[in-house]
């Protein structure tokens, strides 16, 4: 096991950073077990919430089968006083309104026989005695003549209304009608009585009544009475004859945590049921808490993190950013490296090795860079150099003019006074370039006894004029060779004579060779005329 050691002016090894990395575990597994409490606490919640509005279900659907019990035994008491022929006539309004008064369960109560025809009303409006009922639901108990509660429908009185009718048999036996009470389901009745008027909750939770059919037959938005919900999956579970609870979207789009149960007398079912976000949002305030608490600690730690670790690695971040400089061959950007001492021991000798290491790549670049672009007989930027600039400048589209020159007759000068005498010559033309060129411009060897001018943001007019002034400057004076040598020169400019640099040092080939064409010693500007007559 390697042993932490203390080094007088080298540092510290890097293993003490493993100190930091401790206090960062601290902190990523206090973030790992808020999230996992987050969701124990929203898992627990949510069970509990469906346990509680499955037992607020079948509290109300206990109720409910209670008070319809009730209304069915009061109506069969009421059907049995009809069975004797003479009560169905005598004072039959009465004995309803003494009915509905002593029972409370009904809006309205009707006495209608075997025709479907309404013989007595409670409360008598005037106008429903002698009507004949048409609904499903009238029809439904003349043709079954048993006790039903009907689905919800319109009535002749144009309410939104549930039918719980008892028939009525006389004494023989013979079918007489039947006895019905009636629910405005729209209005104040027994649902509300039963289930009370639903407020505003502060969790969102609220319960609601549907038919076996999946119709609303109570709900605290009364304007939802008379909706099917039957693809709602609890109401589903209701209409198949099941109770229990569920997590659920409904038919608004909410999702929701459920409870439900079945009112056995009548097959109706009880949906409780609280908005899932209502727990979502009371666990996050839960943990927002916690962390409110826990956060100046995580807050600290973090801090103290962040400041050891910077410490730490800001050496070798340094180091790296020279590197990734140095690999791009931005070597001006590269500040003095000297040795420093940091707390890393592996820092400080990485440091020693790389500045050794940047001094030789530096020179070493520094040497390529320039051997790659210079031409080493004349001392002039080379061939590589021009493309290179040229491309450049043709992908910004800068303007620029070329001047291309040959020197006339020079084979004779090589084969006559010697290829070493030939170099000078060269030397001798290279330094009257730098010599004639304007500062901002560029001096190039082509290639063999070729050269040229580069002006950039310069136009044919002043390229021209700026070979003549050499050509000129070179007849009227020796060169190494005991007498003046001459110089035949091509002249053109972009965008004016091409599109690109290929072109436009095309053209100025072209005119140079027009020079040579015309006794050599002269300058040519180029024109469309030279490419259709070379």
């Amino acid at each position: 096991m390697h042993r932490l050691r203390f080094w007088r002016g080298k540092g510290i090894h890097l293993s003490v950073i493993f100190t930091a990395v401790v206090v960062l575990s601290v902190t990523l597994t206090a973030a790992l077990n808020t999230i996992v409490g987050f969701e124990a606490q929203k898992d627990s919640l949510s069970r509990n919430t469906l346990e509680l509005n499955q037992i607020t279900a079948n509290e109300l659907s206990v109720a409910v089968d209670t008070i319809f019990d009730s209304m069915t035994q009061s109506l069969n008491s009421a059907s049995a006083h009809f069975s004797i022929s003479e009560n169905r006539v005598k004072e039959a309004a009465k004995w309803l309104d003494f009915v509905r008064g002593s029972m409370s369960f009904f809006n309205s109560l009707a006495l209608v026989d075997e025709s479907g025809k309404i013989t007595a009303a409670s409360p008598d409006n005037g106008d429903l005695v002698g009507q004949v009922l048409k609904s499903a639901a009238s029809k439904q108990a003349l043709t079954e003549r048993k006790p039903l509660v009907s689905e919800p429908y319109v009535a002749v009185t144009n309410r939104l209304i549930v039918l719980v009718s008892q028939p009525i048999f006389d004494g023989d036996g013979t079918y007489r009608g039947f006895i019905c009470g009636t629910i405005y389901l729209h209005g104040s009745n027994v649902l509300d009585k039963i289930l009370g008027k639903q407020g505003p909750n502060l969790n969102g939770s609220y319960y609601y009544v549907v038919d076996k059919k999946g119709n609303i037959i109570y709900h605290p938005e009364k304007i939802r009475i008379g909706d099917n919900v039957a693809s709602n999956p609890a109401v589903a579970e209701i209409m198949a004859g099941k109770g229990g609870h569920m997590k659920l979207v409904n038919t608004k789009g909410v999702p929701m945590l459920s409870g439900y149960a079945i009112v056995p007398s009548v097959q109706w079912g009880i949906v409780s049921q609280t908005p899932a976000a209502t727990v979502t949002d009371s666990v996050r305030g839960i943990v927002a808490r916690m962390a409110l608490v826990s956060m100046p600690f995580i807050l600290l730690l973090a801090l103290l993190v962040i400041g050891v670790s910077h410490r730490l690695a800001f050496p070798l971040r340094r180091l790296a950013v020279y590197a990734s400089l140095l690999n791009k061959g931005e070597t001006d950007k590269v500040p003095a490296l000297r040795l420093r001492h940091h707390l890393i021991y592996e820092a400080n000798e990485l440091n020693r090795a790389v500045i050794d290491a940047f001094r030789v790549m530096g020179d070493r670049t520094e040497a390529l860079s320039l051997e790659a672009q210079t031409d080493a007989l004349t001392g002039l930027h080379n061939r590589r150099f021009f493309d290179s600039l040229l491309a450049s400048w043709d992908r910004q589209q800068m303007p620029y003019a070329v001047v291309l020159m040959d020197l006339d007759r020079f084979k004779s000068v090589n084969d006559t006074y010697g290829h070493l005498k030939g170099d000078e010559v060269l030397r001798f033309l290279a330094a009257r370039l730098i010599a004639g060129k304007r500062d901002g411009d560029y001096a190039c060897r082509y290639g063999g006894e070729e050269f040229v001018l580069l002006l950039p943001y310069g136009d044919k007019e002043l390229a021209y004029q700026l070979a003549e002034n050499i050509r000129i400057a070179l007849m009227v004076e020796d060169a190494p060779i005991g007498k003046p040598v001459t110089l035949s020169l091509g002249v053109a400019s972009y965008p004016e004579d091409g599109a690109s640099a290929a072109e436009v040092v095309h053209c100025a080939d072209l005119a140079l060779y027009q020079a040579k064409e015309k006794g050599r010693n002269r300058s040519v500007m180029y024109a469309a005329s030279i490419q259709s007559n070379p």
